[in-house]
């Protein structure tokens, strides 16, 4: 029942996301987020220099930016390879930020 539970509400917020335009403004999670999404950007900034641990945080966005697929249909206009960068610099300039927030710029602004 929570998986069902999870997946409306992930529907919910990337139909949010598609619906209101290219340019979305990092918002608040409003979502109960697991694993790797509820750290800080500054975790993913400073897992950098350790591959196991920066390994555990893309796939979670890799698996955040699949389930934006799955749920909501969104295909994104990128590469996955561009996913790296791009949360590599979300985090750079959002520290405190969660990893999820910048997850879901990235869904955002590469679809």
């Amino acid at each position: 029942m929570s998986t069902i539970r999870f997946g409306v509400v992930v529907v919910v917020f990337i139909f949010t996301l598609v619906a209101t335009g290219s340019h979305v403004v990092a918002q608040p999670d409003t979502f109960t987020a697991y694993g790797a999404g509820t750290a800080a950007c500054s975790a993913w900034t400073d897992h950098l220099g350790d591959k196991a641990a920066h390994a555990g945080d893309l796939q979670w966005v890799l698996g955040f930016a699949s389930a934006a697929g799955v749920f909501a249909g969104v295909q994104l206009k990128a590469d996955p390879n561009a996913f790296e960068p791009f949360m590599a610099k979300y985090c750079q300039d959002h520290p405190t930020d969660t990893i999820t927030s910048g997850a879901a710029n990235l869904v955002g602004n590469l679809r």
